[in-house]
């Protein structure tokens, strides 16, 4: 326990949000999940959230693009909520998703059969969430229990120092992209795609989708378009 508490405590001195994905993910393995994801939507702000995340990659990719965060119950419940919510991919949360049926079936197909969602508020957010996700859809009930519990103590400590970056990610401040990475984005508003930027720059195709993954992480989005949204929204470049 004690161990526990020090991991814990160690995200408060978390102070970029690499950091803080480290801490947190090095926690979620010891309460015996694999992937995770923070988002916080600050005061005023109706844009997409900022997010922050262990998630494979492609699945939220996939939510973001599709606009699949607009249909997911998990959102739905942590916007509105307090409790915690276990989910299951074959659970009747995921039989009374008529919007979209096959929404935990397809997060599944990604190795997200199960997960645990802990709602976060206050400290300048309209709402914000931690959920934790893995493969093992067969945990026992003492064992689930002492899951929901160490995944609502992590939301509070996550949630203490995300909320900084999420504020910081609104208004752009510590946000420093490179020289590289604002002209990927400057070419990726004027439509260009990644082999042309690469044309462009004398650089591959593969080390322009580096600088724009790397330009959207920082920006707290997922994608292209939502880098390049953001990157304009906070003047960062111009078309």
């Amino acid at each position: 326990m004690r161990a526990h508490l020090d991991t814990l405590e160690a995200l408060l001195a978390c102070t970029t949000p690499d950091e803080l994905r480290r801490s947190v993910s090095e926690y979620v393995k010891v309460l015996g999940f694999d992937s995770w994801v923070y988002a916080a939507n600050p005061t005023g702000q109706n844009a997409f959230p900022y997010v922050l995340s262990a998630y494979p990659t492609a699945w939220l990719k996939r939510c973001i693009e599709n606009g699949l965060f607009g249909v997911d119950p998990v959102v739905a419940h942590c916007r509105d909520h307090v409790t915690p919510l276990v989910w299951y991919a074959s659970g009747p949360l995921a039989e009374r998703n008529r919007r979209c049926p096959s929404f935990f079936q397809d997060a599944a197909d990604f190795g997200l059969k199960t997960g645990i969602s802990t709602p976060v508020h206050g400290l300048g957010c309209q709402w914000g969430l931690l959920s934790v996700a893995g493969s093992d859809d067969k945990v026992d009930r003492k064992t689930q229990l002492t899951q929901i519990a160490g995944v609502q103590l992590l939301a509070t400590f996550t949630h203490e120092v995300g909320h900084r970056f999420a504020a910081a990610a609104q208004t752009g401040g510590n946000v420093h992209l490179t020289a590289r990475e604002l002209e990927c984005l400057r070419w990726a508003a004027e439509g260009k795609t990644g082999w042309e930027i690469g044309r462009l720059l004398g650089i591959s195709e593969r080390t322009v989708v580096f600088h724009v993954e790397n330009a959207a992480r920082k920006l707290g989005v997922f994608g292209r378009r939502q880098a390049v949204a953001r990157a304009i929204a906070l003047q960062l470049i111009t078309l």
